[in-house]
């Protein structure tokens, strides 16, 4: 409980979205055969969620390649993308409890990318440079 306590806002919505779609996917593999879940769309909610254990772990000194709301967008996008598309085409598939798994990884998928979203919007833009440089 201690690194849900370091998230802000914004990641901790971003963070509950990614755990809804991993019990999402859990509850669809084991009741629903499988039907309505999307392992990418797993593999996305673990990555978000190991990028903020990362970011707020003791003595973790990662170089990441973007700021990470930038990092975390992306992949939640990705993954949103991927749930949704994956949900349409097993539409005419889905029945009894295949409709709550996919009501629920859209539904947390959805979740992760606002709060990714609103992270992303909170970040410090970038200052362009004033000018006043050197004149060749």
């Amino acid at each position: 409980m201690d690194f849900y306590t370091k998230l802000n806002a914004n990641e901790r919505l971003a963070g509950i979205g990614a755990v809804v779609l991993v019990i999402a996917w859990l509850v669809g593999v084991v009741v629903g055969y499988g039907v309505g879940v999307s392992t990418v769309g797993l593999i996305g909610a673990i990555i978000v969620l190991a990028i903020y254990f990362l970011k707020y772990s003791p003595g973790q000194t990662v170089t990441w390649p973007a700021p990470i709301p930038t990092i975390v967008l992306v992949v939640a996008a990705i993954s949103a993308l991927l749930v949704l598309l994956d949900v349409v085409q097993l539409l005419r598939f889905l029945d009894g409890i295949d409709w709550i798994v996919a009501i629920a990884s859209v539904a947390g998928a959805a979740l992760m990318v606002w709060g990714a979203w609103q992270e992303y919007q909170a970040m410090p833009k970038a200052t362009p440079p004033t000018s006043g440089g050197p004149r060749v």
